[in-house]
């Protein structure tokens, strides 16, 4: 098919005129594009149109084609990138010389790059450069289905027609590239308010959403962040449109084999257009491909110090993220790793300050307790057998179970026990398991998020958390409910908890020491607590004996605490009556050293002169019934003495002998035996 043109130049003219004047006023690039078609089919018989815009940094052209030879038109007709590299459109461009081939069946020069154009039956090609005084924008080109020849002045036409064109297609870019410049730089606007603003993170990414919807086209977007301490990424934030679905869990932990952990580990930003899965053979990756997801921009968040986490972005068609889409997401990562930045070093100082605060109480708590430990002194062998295995067990890490009765002296044992350990420069917590509503213990142990519970109103960090690095005592253990003892169980054991209220995992290093009254063997017998909580901290029990089996401690811690009260109440005591210290003696103390410590404060309040006035619990005053409790406790010491011996088989030292069993030495029980008349015809 031949050319057909009018060779009245008048027409020509008006033909350029018209172009003009249709071209101007059109803002989008299909109309625009159309109206082209439409003015140049007035004077020239062509049944391909194509536009070629070149983009300088991929040195590449975007290529639209309009009016297939079947008769269809739209924008959508042909559009794909080309290399401009060894193209005849990117010779055309350069030498900006038209170019005619006209029997593309015999082009030998490119028979690849043209296979494209023979696939639509064109037969001749000829291209144009479009151009701007010295702003080259691309290449026109026109094509035929039959072989035609072109006069010089025909191709001067099309020429000259896409010179008029070019003004209007680059009116038409530089508005495009303004609007494009005017969101961006709002994005990056409302950005940078929303930092100085201090939104909450919740509404950070909200913008982030909001504006990137604006400016990058996307079909999802997330927001991903690194776990500073495990390396585990969380999903902080994700946005789908309406009509896709991805459904992933907000807790990812293996990110490897992901474009994710690839923009991570090389600080760059990762693109796709299509799957690699021999590149990220990842599940995860899979199962976002298999959503719908083709094209992907993986852009890292980088602090000054590390990286915070990604941005990601996705696409349903395979269109891949432009250079420009990606210089404009590396600006947004900056200022969102800035704001990731902030909320995490808040949240951090949030959490030290609590922690200080916190320590602080139990510190003024330790300073009232009386470092010189008075419930821990004494020379009994029992004490001393004690000590022994506090020194062993003291440097390990081993857990330890303190069994005692109520007064015994088990808190000052577990401090013992810390202040030996390498955990010494660190916190010694203490909770009290029994002094604690069961409700609220959960939340006191392992602390809760805000709005956790009613009453909630802030985050609280709890024990095991303050404890870290340190060692956390549980008095009263066997009162915990059973309901909350496995959660125990598997903090004690793994090292790890969530907050009430929270899903992410906290891990914590700490050394555990429990403590009870109660025969926790028999509870767990009779079912009312765990056996696998019990056998876990049963790994090195210690017994704390009772005052009644540590006799010989009695008048040394008596003065100890005549000494310590005096000096509190400005009372001055500067003897203690023979008889008073005998009826302390030989006093049962079921209350133990905390009965003593009261007996005597209430004792030294009461005296009078700069004689110990003794007010044991059972009287007022009375000699009378001071002679009786002596009586009781006199006859319940022979008691004990008799049944250690019969036990023994009368073998009064050795180590079956009774001395050993009362834990007391020998020369001791045999006074005792003589001052109770205690024969070895005892039976």
């Amino acid at each position: 098919m031949m050319l057909s043109m009018s060779a009245d130049k008048t027409r020509l003219y008006e033909a350029l005129f018209d172009l003009f004047h249709s071209s101007s006023g059109h803002s989008d690039l299909p109309n625009l594009y159309q109206a082209l078609s439409e003015s140049l089919k007035k004077v020239v018989d062509y049944d391909l149109l194509a536009l070629f815009l070149y983009h300088s940094p991929s040195d590449t052209f975007q290529v639209y084609g309009l009016n297939r030879p079947d008769g269809s038109a739209g924008m959508n007709s042909y559009q794909r990138t080309v290399a401009a590299a060894g193209h005849p459109a990117g010779w055309v461009y350069t030498n900006q010389q038209p170019m005619l081939m006209s029997h593309l069946d015999q082009e030998s020069q490119w028979p690849e790059l043209l296979t494209p154009i023979r696939q639509f039956g064109i037969g001749s090609l000829l291209l144009v450069p479009l151009t701007t005084g010295d702003r080259r924008l691309g290449v026109l080109g026109m094509g035929f289905i039959s072989p035609a020849e072109i006069s010089k002045d025909q191709i001067d036409f099309i020429h000259r027609a896409g010179l008029e064109f070019s003004v209007t297609i680059d009116a038409y870019l530089s508005r495009q590239q303004y609007l494009r410049e005017r969101d961006r730089l709002q994005l990056l606007f409302d950005l940078t308010n929303a930092l100085v603003s201090k939104l909450s993170p919740d509404d950070f990414f909200s913008t982030i959403a909001d504006q990137l919807h604006k400016t990058v086209s996307h079909d999802v977007l997330a927001v991903t962040i690194v776990d500073q301490i495990t390396g585990e990424l969380l999903l902080r934030d994700i946005r789908t449109e309406s009509n896709t679905r991805l459904d992933l869990d907000r807790n990812v932990k293996e990110i490897a084999g992901t474009p994710t952990a690839e923009a991570i580990a090389t600080r760059q930003p990762v693109l796709l257009e299509s799957a690699d899965f021999q590149r990220f053979p990842s599940h995860l990756y899979r199962r976002f491909v298999e959503a719908g997801f083709c094209s992907s921009c993986s852009i890292p968040l980088i602090s000054p110090n590390s990286v915070l986490g990604t941005l990601e972005l996705a696409r349903t068609s395979p269109r891949k993220f432009s250079e420009e889409d990606v210089e404009l997401l590396v600006q947004v990562a900056r200022q969102i790793a800035i704001a990731v930045e902030n909320v995490l070093a808040y949240r951090e100082l949030a959490a030290i300050k609590e922690k200080l605060a916190n320590e602080k109480l139990y510190l003024e708590d330790q300073i009232r307790i009386d470092q010189n430990l008075g419930e821990m002194l004494g020379v009994s062998p029992a004490l001393e057998t004690v000590r022994k295995n506090i020194q062993i067990v003291g440097p390990t890490e081993a857990t330890v179970l303190i069994l005692g009765e109520t007064g015994t002296g088990k808190e000052m044992a577990a401090r013992a026990i810390h202040q030996q350990s390498s955990r010494s420069s660190n916190g010694f917590i203490k909770v009290n398991c029994a002094a604690i509503p069961s409700s609220l213990l959960e939340s006191e142990l392992f602390g809760h998020e805000k709005g956790a519970f009613t009453g909630a109103l802030t985050q609280r960090i709890g024990r095991f958390e303050l404890a870290d690095k340190g060692t956390l005592f549980l008095d009263e253990i066997g009162e915990i409910p059973l309901e909350l003892q496995s959660k125990l169980l598997r903090a004690i054991q793994e090292q790890e908890f969530e907050r009430l209220g929270g899903n992410r995992t906290i891990r914590v290093n700490i050394r555990f020491i429990a403590a009870s009254n109660r025969n926790l063997k028999s509870m767990v017998d009779s079912g009312s607590f765990r056996s696998d909580l019990y056998y876990r901290l049963h790994v090195f029990p210690l017994l704390m004996p009772p005052l009644r089996d540590r006799r010989e401690d009695i008048s040394l811690l008596a003065r100890y605490f005549i000494q310590k009260y005096a000096q509190r109440l400005g009372r001055r005591i500067e003897s203690i009556p023979t008889s008073a210290m005998s009826i302390l003696n030989s006093y049962n103390w079921p209350g133990n050293i905390r009965e003593l410590q009261n007996v005597i404060e209430r004792s030294v309040i009461l005296s009078r002169g700069h004689t110990l006035e003794l007010a044991m619990p059972e009287t007022d005053t009375g000699p009378a019934s001071l002679r009786a409790t002596s009586t009781n406790a006199t006859e319940m010491a022979k008691e004990k003495i008799l049944k250690a011996l019969r036990e023994a088989r009368g073998v009064v030292s050795g180590p079956q002998g009774a001395a050993q069993k009362l834990g007391v030495k020998r020369t001791t029980l045999q006074a005792r035996m003589k001052k109770l008349g205690i024969t070895r015809d005892y039976q």
